[in-house]
């Protein structure tokens, strides 16, 4: 597809591949981003892949650290084969600088402060109203690792939360959707976001509940979460990783501490 659109690519190098494959164009300045195994939970994965180029450009041209969709031919979403694909500005990473929660929950206060002047519509809290109710039918087919009890911590984790992520209280606005420093880069001139596939509406508190969860002083130094919001956006995020670990186990259950991470992230929740 590239070739078609003049793009010379000699030798790609695959950059990730878990939900999606993520492969440099070399020697391009431009990285493919196929949704290979993403799709078993989001479909049509071009509406997610759409919102991920519309907002990601918007933010680029405001200026903000974020990668760009990119330039050297149009950015999608395309279809071929099968997959949505959608390009992306290669980024050279910096093998020496690390990205740390309190990197991440500083740089969240500027990406939210830009964000609310995006001007598009957002889906509420997608990755919680979209893969949560999935999840439990992948739990209803196949537990896993889980015993009964908790199997059924996660359903009433979910009966309890969804009057929460249906209709959350507060103020809302858009969100990156999986913030955390996994999808930022380092590079030689700074940090940049990375991977808005999951941007949706909602309280801040949703971006900020991993980030409470490892460090809650880095996110008290840089923002004012409120404590009730912040208890059940944890609650919420435990719930969702949960049950998107179950539904992909099949496929990608064979990484190491694939069920270690499951019976984690249920641990999170209150027994009911």
């Amino acid at each position: 597809m590239a070739g078609e659109h003049g793009l010379r690519v000699g030798e790609p190098v695959v950059l990730n591949d878990l939900f999606s494959l993520m492969v440099h164009l070399a020697p391009a300045p431009v990285v493919a981003r196929v949704a290979t195994w993403a799709p078993v939970m989001r479909r049509p994965a071009e509406d997610w892949l759409r919102r991920e180029v519309d907002v990601t450009g918007w933010l680029a041209g405001q200026g903000a650290p974020v990668v760009a969709p990119s330039a050297e031919l149009p950015a999608g979403p395309h279809e071929r084969d099968g997959f949505a694909i959608s390009f992306w500005t290669h980024l050279r990473a910096d093998p020496d600088r690390t990205v740390g929660t309190a990197d991440c929950a500083a740089m969240l206060a500027d990406l939210h402060a830009a964000l609310r002047g995006y001007p598009g519509e957002l889906p509420l809290l997608a990755p919680a109203a979209n893969e949560i109710p999935r999840g439990l039918a992948a739990l209803d087919a196949d537990p896993g690792p889980l015993t009964p009890a908790e199997a059924d911590r996660l359903r009433a984790a979910a009966d309890r939360l969804r009057p929460f992520w249906q209709a959350p209280p507060g103020e809302l606005q858009p969100l990156h959707g999986d913030a955390h420093p996994g999808n930022i880069v380092a590079t030689a001139d700074g940090f940049v976001w990375i991977d808005f596939e999951d941007v949706c509406t909602g309280p801040v508190e949703w971006d900020l509940a991993l980030l409470h969860q490892q460090d809650p002083d880095a996110v008290a130094a840089h923002h004012r979460p409120v404590p009730e919001t912040m208890a059940r956006c944890s609650e919420l995020r435990a719930l969702h990783v949960a049950l998107c670990l179950i539904t992909y186990r099949d496929t990608l259950g064979d990484t190491d501490g694939w069920d270690a991470g499951i019976r984690y992230f249920v641990g999170a929740l209150p027994h009911p």
